[in-house]
């Protein structure tokens, strides 16, 4: 009986090693298989993966990348309009300082000027500007900014680089009034600067040119002649260019002021020693 079992169990043993080599080659080989086209598998999941991710990911990353691009131009917008905000700053203070620049060159010149047409013959009381330039209604005349506190008294002669202004007819503490050569109501002596020659010259109506209220016996002087004051009057003193002759008829003269009227800013007030 034993005997029985073992053949039978030897011969079932038989019949399953010929069932499991075939198996075990088949599964050997389809591993084998597996294996080798596993790499090609792999690469393709990886090629076609890249080729879907790709798109999708700008898609996603878009918005952000354009959030970043904007934050950044933003940015850069306000750092020039602030750059632009400070050199408009910067501008106007440089326009500032030119001005002032100008404006003190200006006046350097024109003191200059006055130094160098001033005679050491008169008594210089001060240097003054012009502050106001007052409507031609009843007179011809500029305010300046000297007075009483510069010792500037009434009668005394102005003048600039060019010339006779005018005279003093009021004072304040500070500022004075000049009434204008050019005025109806001023009245100059003058004298030719080459010939005898005497008369009393005063504004003509429109202000343009200086005409003659009295000619000393009736004297004709000569186109071209050149006008200065006399020093027969104890306002004005002697020999400060006037105008020049410009016309002789009719026993009236005209000269033309040296004084460019229009545009005077700085003055000497003087005094008749």
């Amino acid at each position: 009986m034993p005997l029985q079992n073992k053949s039978k169990l030897f011969a079932k043993s038989n019949n399953l090693n010929k069932i499991t080599i075939p198996i075990l080659f088949i599964v050997t080989l389809f591993l084998i298989i597996f294996n080798k086209t596993d790499y090609y598998l792999i690469d393709k999941i990886k090629s076609t993966g890249i080729d879907v991710i790709n798109p999708v990911s700008k898609v996603i990353s878009y918005p952000i990348v354009f959030t970043v691009k904007t934050v950044n131009f933003i940015n850069k917008l306000r750092l020039a309009k602030k750059e632009n905000i400070e050199l408009r700053e910067e501008l106007i203070r440089l326009k500032k300082w030119q001005i002032i620049a100008l404006k003190n060159s200006k006046e350097n010149n024109a003191y200059k000027k006055l130094l160098n047409s001033t005679s050491n013959d008169l008594n210089i009381i001060k240097t003054a500007m012009i502050i106001q330039h007052l409507p031609k209604l009843y007179t011809r005349s500029i305010i300046i900014n000297a007075g009483l506190n510069h010792h500037v008294e009434k009668n005394f002669a102005v003048i600039n680089e060019r010339g006779l202004i005018g005279k003093i007819i009021s004072v304040a503490k500070n500022s004075s009034k000049v009434l204008l050569i050019n005025d109806q109501n001023s009245s100059i002596p003058v004298k030719s600067h080459n010939r005898d020659f005497f008369a009393i010259m005063k504004g003509s109506p429109e202000g343009k040119y200086l005409v003659s209220s009295f000619i000393k016996d009736n004297q004709k002087p000569l186109v071209g002649d050149i006008l200065v004051t006399s020093g027969r009057v104890n306002i004005y003193p002697q020999n400060i260019l006037v105008g020049k002759i410009i016309s002789v008829s009719n026993g009236k003269i005209i000269a033309l002021p040296y004084v460019d009227i229009k545009n005077i800013e700085f003055v000497q007030i003087i005094k008749n020693n």
